[in-house]
């Protein structure tokens, strides 16, 4: 988890508290915490530790500073000290981040997957062993009532079904890069009782949240393979809605997505949502930083744009006042607008 911290700490260095570290990792789906995810390239830690605790968190960066490791420049805000970056390089060479970790993306479907899946193989496995009384792994009427509605609608006997489930499963997490084995202890069948988070930690010698990482890894990797090839994963497929695949902006947003398609210009949707002009404001920034084609053109002038993005190279791309100070006649959501399109360029 340290790791984790020191590798954000170094994304944004100081130019936002410590806060936004817990609002990333807890997922909140805020403005600020989604367009600070994607202009700092944070975004695969986005949600992926939704139980951290602000207190924890703050002991964390404590323990840091005391280290020597970190020294705040401001209130709440840290940097890292040059021991704290010989301490990441230390940890990165034997703790690596996971390859495939990508919470922004998945952050809608990971939750939802694991209990189908989880569910779906207790089932599967209890079946073709003649087995009709267990205590389900699941305990949500939804998700019983989902996985009871799927297993109908493949409309095949038990044992196609769990053989095709078998192979799928063995398919999408054949990976080197990943450990099945992180995930497989965890799943429950006929006769056997997978594993706690906890457990799953203590057996494979991995502190938890190192652990939880590299479950999430795992998972994301199967997610990025199943996607890529439903016709080869037609089960493991299925148990993503297709509405989680989509675009992950927030209901709002997505609202005011909708109107924007259909012609209504900003001050029309804030008349017709009732909502203030900054905020509809905040859904275009948040609708440029997730849909890769979305055309700024008409909300900024081509000229303005220019002068923004030389503003950004010359100062830094994330210090929204300093390019302000250079571009005058350029309101905050311009330059928001123009570096959420063009954030992920590299400034030399």
């Amino acid at each position: 988890m340290e790791t984790v911290v020191l590798s954000i700490l170094k994304k944004i260095n100081g130019d936002r508290t410590i806060y936004s570290l817990f609002h990333l990792l807890q997922g909140k789906r805020s403005s600020q915490t989604i367009q600070d995810a994607h202009l700092y390239k944070i975004t695969p830690f986005f949600h992926t530790y939704p139980s951290v605790t602000r207190a924890g968190l703050e002991n964390m960066i404590d323990s840091l500073k005391q280290r020597g490791l970190a020294e705040e420049i401001a209130e709440t805000r840290v940097i890292l000290t040059g021991k704290g970056e010989e301490a990441l390089e230390k940890q990165l060479a034997e703790y690596k981040l996971p390859d495939y970790l990508n919470g922004w993306k998945y952050h809608q479907v990971t939750d939802s997957f694991w209990e189908r899946v989880t569910l779906l193989i207790q089932v599967s496995s209890n079946l073709i062993n003649h087995e009709r009384s267990f205590i389900p792994v699941r305990n949500k009427r939804e998700t019983l009532i989902w996985v009871k509605h799927y297993i109908k609608q493949q409309n095949e006997d038990r044992y196609k079904l769990a053989e095709r489930l078998y192979n799928e499963l063995i398919s999408a997490l054949d990976n080197e890069k990943t450990r099945p084995d992180l995930v497989v202890f965890r799943l429950t069948g006929f006769r056997k009782i997978g594993l706690t988070t906890l457990q799953a930690a203590e057996k494979t010698g991995l502190e938890p949240a190192h652990y939880h990482y590299e479950f999430l890894n795992c998972l994301h990797a199967m997610f990025d393979r199943v996607i890529e090839n439903e016709h080869a994963y037609p089960l493991l497929s299925g148990l993503i809605k297709k509405a989680e695949r989509s675009v992950p902006l927030t209901i709002s947003t997505d609202k005011t997505y909708r109107l924007i398609q259909r012609g209504y210009t900003l001050e029309e949707i804030a008349a017709v949502r009732n909502l203030k002009q900054s905020t509809i404001e905040d859904h275009v920034v948040e609708i440029t930083f997730s849909i890769k084609d979305f055309n700024i053109d008409h909300y900024v002038l081509h000229d303005k744009r220019e002068r923004i993005l030389l503003a950004a190279q010359q100062n830094s791309a994330k210090k929204l006042k300093q390019i302000k100070e250079q571009v005058a006649d350029a309101s905050y959501f311009e330059i928001r607008l123009v570096m959420a399109k063009y954030g992920d360029m590299e400034w030399n």
